[in-house]
């Protein structure tokens, strides 16, 4: 459902309540109600109008606030009481669209829209968050990873579980880099350093600490399976017949009934899940930066408090005004006046004064010795860059392999393409997604590929069969050139 659809759903006077002078009473109001409708089951299926409106009155007499009517009248000053107010409160959310009247038999049911009913839980979410644990999630989309690459085609429903999960994660975590950058912002204005203390135990460690946040810089930490997920991960991106029984049970168990939006649908989420877990240290680095720096804030500030002899403004008027009661009546001359000293500052000695700066000595220059690289280590290092390049998807290669392979001809089945090669091995398990193919664009002007029935099976893999047609404007334009 696109935002403009949901919107057009909802009454227009949704927000009215939110709006008004009494929108702090309201917006409690729609916060304690919403478990009277959502989290308990009623025998009646709906609670009924005078349940919901003994809840209402109930809320404002525990809430006991300052009712103001909508006119500017107040209600001590109408004299409306309790009962009162909670009808008037009943009637104003019921014609702003959150609540709506269903009669049954001879009694009236109380029900939340649809629509209402989406938005409600979202501002409950919004307004009461939960503190996430970090170790259940990468548990958890490391189960249904491994459920998916054990048996693709059973537990498709499972991997796309794995990737909602990722995508909350990703989404909690840009919410805490936000918040502490927000906080931080926050905390230099003000002035007052108890305010200080005050909003970084309220909003730092309460609401945007994960609950397993320290736990995640232990060496036994969750975050020690990202590397077993990217491996998985990369496994299904690679293994053409897991892929394809991944998209099978996308068709069955997701209501997707196109085979290439199967294909598109399963290639998005992979690389979802892939770029989550590669970016993930990047991010715990930045979250890492924020709280270092609101720390730093909040240390300084118990420095100065500790220093700055908090209440000393408060004694000596303490003490001023017990000296005052009794000297007021004796005489300016009177010889029993004597100084009351208010500080006792201590003599200066030498032990008091302050220690001059030392100068420190720069280090002595030494000179930089450089080490000879071990010729295994330059070997291997080129070994491994010429294995993954030959693994890399290069839509020019794929060209040639299929150039090569037709020779004069127009149409080529997938049952005469020869693996010989690692660069033949990649090219023939690309070529039948070339229709959707990531920056293989000049490869879909040149090429179509028609699948058939049947499969292609021979020692490396085992497909569906396809062939592959040479566009003929494309033939002749090369061959022109």
């Amino acid at each position: 459902m696109s935002a403009e659809s949901f919107f057009r759903r909802v009454p227009d006077t949704l927000f009215s309540p939110l709006c008004g002078p009494n929108r702090h009473i309201y917006a409690r109001l729609i916060l304690d109600l919403y478990p009277l409708f959502f989290d308990q089951l009623h025998a009646d299926v709906f609670p009924s109008r005078d349940t919901v409106r003994a809840e209402i009155e109930e809320l404002l007499a525990r809430l006991a606030l300052h009712w103001i009517d909508e006119g500017g009248e107040t209600a001590d000053e109408a004299g409306a009481s309790e009962f009162l107010l909670a009808l008037r409160a009943y009637h104003r959310l019921r014609e702003a669209g959150w609540l709506e009247e269903e009669v049954d038999g001879y009694r009236l049911r109380v029900s939340v829209p649809p629509a209402v009913a989406t938005l409600w839980s979202a501002l409950v979410e919004v307004a009461r968050p939960e503190q996430v644990f970090y170790g259940g999630m990468v548990l958890s989309i490391y189960n249904n990873v491994q459920r998916a690459l054990e048996d693709p085609r059973a537990q498709a429903l499972a991997f796309r579980q794995a990737v909602r999960e990722a995508q909350r994660f990703r989404q909690h975590l840009n919410a805490m880099i936000y918040g502490l950058k927000g906080l931080l912002g926050t905390l230099s204005d003000l002035e007052d350093h108890r305010l200080v203390l005050g909003r970084f135990f309220d909003d730092f460690v309460e609401r945007f600490l994960v609950a397993d946040y320290k736990r995640l810089k232990t060496r036994n930490n969750p975050f020690r399976f990202r590397q077993q997920i990217l491996q998985a991960v990369r496994e299904l991106e690679f293994d053409v017949e897991r892929r394809q029984a991944l998209v099978d049970g996308y068709l069955e168990q997701a209501g997707l009934t196109d085979g290439e939006a199967a294909w598109q649908e399963l290639n998005r989420d992979i690389q979802l899940l892939r770029g989550i877990f590669e970016q993930v240290d990047e991010h715990l680095l930045r979250i890492d930066r924020y709280r270092a720096r609101v720390e730093r804030r909040v240390a300084d500030t118990v420095r100065y408090l500790d220093r700055s002899q908090p209440g000393m403004a408060s004694r000596l008027a303490g003490l001023l005004r017990r000296s005052a009661h009794a000297v007021e009546h004796l005489p300016d001359e009177n010889d029993g006046l004597a100084l009351i000293p208010l500080a006792d500052p201590l003599p200066l000695a030498a032990h008091g004064l302050r220690p001059p700066t030392a100068h420190r000595r720069p280090p002595d220059p030494r000179p930089l010795r450089s080490r000879a690289i071990d010729p295994d280590v330059l070997a291997r290092q080129q070994a491994l860059r010429a294995y993954m390049d030959r693994r890399r998807l290069d839509p020019a290669r794929i060209r040639n392999y299929l150039e090569t392979q037709f020779g004069d001809g127009d149409r080529i089945a997938a049952e005469d393409l020869p693996i010989e090669t690692v660069e033949d091995f990649i090219a023939f398990t690309h070529l039948r997604h070339i229709p959707y193919l990531p920056g293989a664009a000049s490869l879909r002007r040149r090429y179509r590929v028609e699948r058939s029935d049947g499969w292609v099976e021979n020692a490396l893999l085992r497909c569906p069969r396809f062939v592959v047609h040479r566009i003929k404007d494309a033939q002749e334009s090369s061959r022109a050139t």
